[in-house]
């Protein structure tokens, strides 16, 4: 049982961040050398993220009503196959509008297939511990991430010995490291489909009407608070997407160094998880959102008022913004659980919540590109550290307002 278990967490694990390396992991600990490799502006990755963005509406949606009727591992396999096909196509050097495609297809290949099923086998497996179950989840997601940057920093690394980052040779370094990548995915997806499934089978496929699933869905207060919650601390982890542009472009690291910085985050993410596991295990999640979200509240204060100090003050914004984003990642599914949301809903329930929690896929980018591209240089990235300043305070408001039901025992979230 212990080995079956272990098998199941650890693709967990690799399904869920191998899938994402692709359109969003690569993007993000690479960012500088991928723009200047591929010839492109953060407006246009910024345009790639809204069009994704928009698929991903629809999937999550769609996808939440499917996780509810079939089991996790066949969604998720075909989820994981279809995307590897995608990173095949990306080596291929792609037009922009080809990219721009190629973006639309991975919202659906990424979400309406894989990211309901997720939630709901990870819920599955932790049964009681759900803080454990997604801080494992969420923990390993980042040592995968850390793995797949540190093969790619060495790989930069190499080539700079060689020719100096000629836009050539930097070109097929990246192309080398997305075809290691989708290799990977597509590996991962047959392994999946070879899982113990998540759970009983009778709590995996339904047969409750989906209407009745959307309407006892909406009818949860819980549902438009989780809302606001995921929303704003989705932006918080976007938001540190151009962390190593920012590194670049501010303090002047160049492309391997920036790199370099962009992987350690990710090896801050699985340390950070094993912290929430300690401390919050035994606690209520609602209590530790506060806390994250004001984590994140005080990096983006830092980060307003820190920028062209000396250059080891980033690190002291960077790692308050990235604590507080990495622990409310494990914690905002894990409140289904406390709220008493039936199994059977999960799947309903995470597709409609995503929906607006993950929208800033749309609206982020464009506004990054912005200030980036047309404001640009230290006052722009101060205007978008104030729209990370607002958007955690509104997600601390949030969930002390979530936290309050919860202490008070109000009938209220369900109800």
């Amino acid at each position: 049982m212990k080995y079956k278990r272990a098998l199941q967490i650890t693709f967990l694990i690799l399904a869920a961040e191998i899938i994402y390396a692709l359109p969003f992991v690569l993007v993000r600990i690479f960012r500088p050398t991928f723009l200047s490799a591929f010839d492109i502006t953060n407006k246009n990755i910024g345009f790639c993220y809204t069009l994704y963005g928009v698929t991903a509406m629809v999937s999550y949606f769609i996808g939440g009503l499917i996780a509810d009727r079939f089991p996790s591992k066949y969604l998720m396999g075909i989820a994981l196959f279809l995307t590897s096909i995608g990173g095949f196509v990306w080596v291929m050097y792609p037009s922009l509008p080809t990219l721009y495609a190629l973006y639309v297809y991975w919202g659906f290949t990424t979400i309406m297939l894989f990211w309901s099923p997720l939630v709901k086998a990870t819920r599955l497996w932790g049964d009681k511990e759900q803080i454990y179950a997604f801080g494992i989840l969420e923990g390993g997601r980042g040592l995968v991430a850390a793995v797949i940057g540190s093969i790619g920093v060495y790989i930069i690394s190499s080539i700079s010995e060689v020719d100096n980052y000629s836009k050539i040779v930097v070109q097929n370094a990246m192309n080398q490291v997305y075809l290691i990548t989708s290799i990977l995915t597509m590996l991962i997806a047959f392994l999946v489909l070879f899982l113990p499934n998540f759970g009983n089978p009778s709590k995996i496929i339904t047969k409750s009407s989906i209407r009745k699933n959307i309407s006892r869905t909406l009818g949860y207060p819980i549902v438009w608070i989780l809302m606001i919650i995921i929303l704003t601390s989705y932006i918080g982890y976007r938001v540190a997407d151009v962390f190593t542009q920012y590194a670049s472009e501010i303090y002047g690291y160049n492309s391997k160094e920036s790199a370099e910085l962009g992987t350690y985050f990710s090896y801050m993410r699985p340390l950070i998880c094993l912290f929430v596991i300690f401390f919050a295990k035994n606690s209520n999640p609602s209590k530790w959102l506060i806390i994250g979200f004001s984590m994140m509240t005080l990096g983006s204060l830092l980060f307003i008022f820190n920028v062209d100090f000396l250059r080891f003050s980033l690190l002291i914004p960077l790692v308050c913004s990235l604590m507080g984003a990495y622990t409310l990642r494990v914690l905002y599914f894990t409140v289904l659980e406390q709220a008493k949301i039936p199994i059977t809903m999960t799947g309903t329930v995470v597709g409609i919540v995503s929906v607006i929690g993950f929208s800033p896929d749309i609206f982020l980018g464009p506004i990054e590109g912005y200030y980036l591209d047309e404001v640009g240089g230290t006052l722009g990235y101060q205007y978008l550290f104030i729209f990370f300043l607002v958007s955690s305070l509104i997600g601390l408001l949030a969930s002390i307002v979530l936290n309050n039901s919860f202490k008070s025992k109000s009938t209220f979230l369900t109800s």
